[in-house]
């Protein structure tokens, strides 16, 4: 079983999980390069017309435990991610996107957001070829000289980003990138583990797959100011309304595709029903 496609030959028959997404490894959407696996398992849409994609989403803990109520939750709107970029320039790009909101609140309201991850001691990643070199520059160059960060909003690395996310009452939540066909990773259910509300931007069928009560989506806000304005307005019944919702499709039957035990299942079946 290979974890994302490779580009020599197998030497016996194999399977592959395509784990990430074509915009970062653009072999898991190359058919030719494909052909060479006996079944694909994906969360990629695109790739459900042939017979030897098997649909299989980013599996997730599923657990439900007692959530923090809205009052007990002392950060208002938290980001949890690495600085890093697309190293291509793409529409899709959400890096870009969440970058758009985490200067927004470093400009008007600092003190209710908390950024958290590894590297924003340095600017914000730049997309593209050449952005991954000035990327690559710029952590030498922090290593010999270490600068002032940038963020004033950054709060270093997290250890345990579930324990964060119980005390924030919202988390920026965006995929990579948008319009990928059921792309949706743990971002958006450690935020359910958790019982923090998401500000979630996926596939564009994701109200099909997720309740919309669950989470709110960010495409609906024209920029970070009426994102921060909605998030205000959010009443203490309200929060508790999504938290329900969340709670519910977590011990849904709709869940399950999403949960590890699934995941297990199906490439354990799979593989023991095509071995030979």
């Amino acid at each position: 079983l290979h974890i994302n496609c490779r580009r020599q030959n197998p030497t016996a028959p194999a399977f592959v999980y395509l784990y990430e997404n074509p915009l970062i490894r653009p072999l898991n959407r190359d058919r030719e390069a494909l052909a060479r696996y006996k079944k694909w398992f994906t969360w990629d849409g695109s790739l459900l017309d042939d017979a030897r994609a098997i649909q299989l989403f980013y599996p997730n803990s599923l657990e439900v435990k007692e959530w923090n109520p809205p009052s007990a939750r002392n950060l208002f709107c938290v980001h949890v991610a690495s600085n890093k970029a697309l190293a291509v320039v793409d529409e899709r790009d959400l890096y870009s996107e969440r970058l758009r909101i985490i200067n927004w609140y470093e400009n008007n309201a600092p003190q209710d957001f908390f950024l958290y991850g590894r590297g924003w001691d340095r600017p914000a990643a730049i997309p593209g070829r050449w952005g991954r070199i000035c990327n690559q520059l710029r952590k030498i160059f922090s290593r010999i000289a270490p600068m002032r960060p940038p963020f004033r909003t950054w709060q270093g690395s997290v250890e345990d980003k579930i324990a964060l996310l119980q005390r924030a009452r919202f988390c920026i939540a965006y995929e990579n990138c948008r319009d990928l066909p059921g792309y949706v990773t743990e971002k958006l259910f450690d935020c359910f583990r958790a019982g923090c509300v998401p500000i979630y931007i996926g596939p564009k069928e994701i109200k099909d797959l997720v309740p919309p009560e669950c989470f709110i989506d960010g495409r609906q806000f024209q920029n970070p100011a009426k994102l921060n304005e909605f998030l205000r307005n959010v009443s203490d019944a309200d929060y508790v309304c999504y938290q329900e919702s969340i709670k519910q499709f977590l011990l849904s039957l709709k869940a399950r595709n999403f949960s590890q035990e699934h995941f297990a299942q199906v490439i354990v079946q799979t593989i023991l029903q095509n071995e030979k």
